[in-house]
């Protein structure tokens, strides 16, 4: 059995993609939640741009934090 190292967690592709699309899914739906509190119809755009951004951020200073 060899004991290679494994490559860091934050340098996985899924985590990037988990990263990303966690990030949508939560901004959306409270997106979504002040659309319908404010009876708005826009909050939920903001929210999915704004969650893919943090997203994106977090996948791209993890990576930097590894360098």
């Amino acid at each position: 059995m060899s004991d290679s190292p494994k490559p860091p967690s934050s340098h996985d592709p899924w985590v990037a993609v988990g990263r990303i699309g966690g990030g949508v899914l939560v901004y959306g739906a409270l997106g979504y939640l002040l659309d319908q509190w404010w009876g708005t119809s826009f909050m939920v755009v903001i929210g999915i741009l704004l969650g893919a951004a943090l997203g994106i951020y977090t996948v791209f200073m993890a990576l930097q934090d590894r360098s």
